[in-house]
């Protein structure tokens, strides 16, 4: 049931994030920085959560590498987001705020 819901969660961001770039051109940039912000959230939030039901408990108690795992899916998605994202919705966003 976890999995399903986690699932839902990264639906909701991809279809947030496809209505959120049909409307860029009609919302600034700081309004249009924070809404990806929120589906940059949603979508590692699920991700996180999707994979943390899938690896056995006795795994995850034991070792380190869960964490550090984690830790570099979220950087990965956070550099995703800031180097491929958020210029493809913002072009200019540094010189705009």
């Amino acid at each position: 049931m976890e999995r399903k819901i986690y699932r839902i969660i990264i639906v909701v961001s991809l279809v947030l994030g496809g209505f959120l770039y049909t409307i860029k051109d009609a919302h600034s940039v700081l309004f249009i920085s924070v809404a990806l912000g929120f589906v940059f959230f949603l979508f590692s939030g699920g991700l996180h959560g999707l994979l943390a039901h899938s690896i056995n408990p006795k795994l995850k108690s034991y070792t380190i590498a869960y964490p550090l795992i984690m830790g570099l899916v979220w950087m990965f998605l956070l550099m995703i987001l800031i180097f491929f994202v958020l210029p493809i919705f913002c072009p200019n966003f540094l010189y705009k705020l």
